[in-house]
């Protein structure tokens, strides 16, 4: 027979139980209310992050609304050196963005560049000296030594302008490049023959730089003319009002024909 002990221990350990099973209980909604919680705060925080993305990439795109044709060459710059201090304030300043704001603001441009990768100065030598090695392998290299001149149109003049702006300086090299490279005669030797009429071996290390990289410019352009046409990368300095102006552009826009062009 049980005692009144007997009963006091069956009594309470009833009650432990029923106190255990409404602690769990509220541990359990007081944990999805929590959850829930997080949820709403973590779309709110989301939102608010997705808002902020929003203002800096309009901002930035604002601010340079009116050499906005050069926002592909921000990408570039990024991409080759983003601790490169570099002498227009819109690629200092596009390089000090995030990622995802840089990817937001070429988004807002209808570019389907992005900034996807960083150092891309090598990947894109070996590649367009590839195509000057494949179309004319009897030809003379100007991009020896790491590309040293054309390097250096950044690396020493970047600031400098352009010291041949005369339209028959672009248009004679871009004719024996178009006429090398639509010929398809692997023995011809348009390097050579710029090299040559420009003197390349006497001239000044500006004037140098700039052969090199004009040379870079238009080779990735003519060597691979039908490819990526189904993408839109921009064309820095030619239809919105934007200037190629200094080495350092030059330079950019080089390295952006090679990587849209060879690489990409």
């Amino acid at each position: 027979m049980m005692t009144v002990s007997d009963w006091i221990s069956i009594i309470c350990a009833g009650v432990a139980l029923i106190v255990t099973v409404i602690i769990a209980v509220l541990q359990i909604r007081q944990s999805n209310r929590m959850e829930r919680f997080e949820k709403r705060q973590d779309k709110r925080d989301e939102q608010r992050h997705q808002e902020s993305i929003k203002a800096q990439a309009v901002s930035f795109i604002s601010k340079y609304y009116k050499d906005r044709g050069l926002i592909p060459l921000c990408a570039i710059a990024t991409m080759y050196n983003d601790l490169f201090y570099y002498n227009r304030e819109m690629y200092r300043e596009f390089c000090c963005c995030t990622k995802e704001v840089q990817n937001r603001i070429l988004e807002y441009c209808d570019l389907d560049l992005r900034v996807s990768e960083y150092n891309i100065y090598e990947k894109c030598l070996v590649a367009i000296e590839s195509v000057l090695n494949k179309r004319f392998p009897d030809d003379k290299s100007v991009f020896y030594d790491g590309g040293k001149y054309f390097a250096r149109s950044l690396e020493y003049y970047a600031d400098k302008p352009i010291p041949h702006q005369e339209f028959e300086y672009q248009t004679h090299i871009t004719d024996v490049l178009a006429n090398a490279f639509n010929s398809n005669d692997k023995k011809a030797t348009p390097i050579q023959q710029l090299s040559v009429e420009y003197s390349f071996e006497s001239c000044e290390g500006i004037e140098v730089c700039q052969l090199v990289t004009v040379i870079a410019e238009f080779s990735a352009i003519y060597g691979n003319k039908n490819k990526n046409i189904d993408k839109s990368y921009g064309s820095p300095g030619r239809y919105d009002g934007e200037v190629i102006e200094t080495m350092e552009d030059l330079f950019l826009l080089a390295l952006f024909e090679i990587y849209t062009n060879c690489v990409l």
